[in-house]
């Protein structure tokens, strides 16, 4: 079989977009998706088994694979990045399913986002693709994430002061405040 079901080790969530209409990739397919960020001696186990469902699966000729689901990031860590379409083929909607620490199955309450900051585990299924030559290897889909802290993404803000200079070049005949839109 060229899946597996598997989940990552507890790690720093990041960039978890698991509700309202997704995310949009580079195909214009609107997606669910999140990274861990899990340090390196941890992930072993979980990078051995991804690359044995590569090595045993991987297509006829092909060599290294373009993307194995994991890229190690600084010296010590490894990034895990799991997606899938927010829709089922038969355009139903998909629902990822967030458990607590203890692995008990909860409802996310409607508008909360996770954040940056957030720890716990993703889990779903590792896939082999092949899309020719140029683009093979290890697709990961996310099904569940295990939430042991969370921390509530509530959006960015900007901490700016005013410029000494309280000059403004460039837009002059555009010039306005965001009380004028209003």
């Amino acid at each position: 079989m060229s899946k597996i079901k598997f989940t990552t080790p507890k790690g720093d969530l990041r960039w978890v977009t698991i509700n309202g209409r997704g995310k949009e990739d580079l195909q214009g397919n609107m997606t669910y998706t999140a990274d861990v960020v899990v340090p390196l001696d941890a992930a072993q186990d979980t990078i051995a088994e991804l690359d044995a469902l590569w090595n045993e699966h991987k297509p006829k000729g092909a060599k290294a694979a373009k993307s194995m689901g994991y890229k190690h990031i600084a010296d010590d860590y490894v990034v895990f990045t799991l997606k899938t379409k927010t829709v089922f083929p038969s355009g139903d909607p998909k629902k990822i399913f967030v458990y607590n620490a203890k692995a008990q199955q909860i409802a996310f309450p409607e508008g909360k986002k996770i954040g940056n900051g957030s720890v716990g585990r993703l889990s779903g299924m590792a896939s082999v693709y092949d899309a020719g030559a140029a683009s093979r290897g290890v697709t990961l889909y996310l099904d569940a994430i295990q939430l042991t802290k969370f921390v509530e993404y509530v959006g960015a803000s900007a901490d700016f002061k005013e410029d000494d200079d309280g000059e403004f070049d460039g837009l002059d005949d555009q010039m306005f405040v965001a009380e004028d839109l209003v």
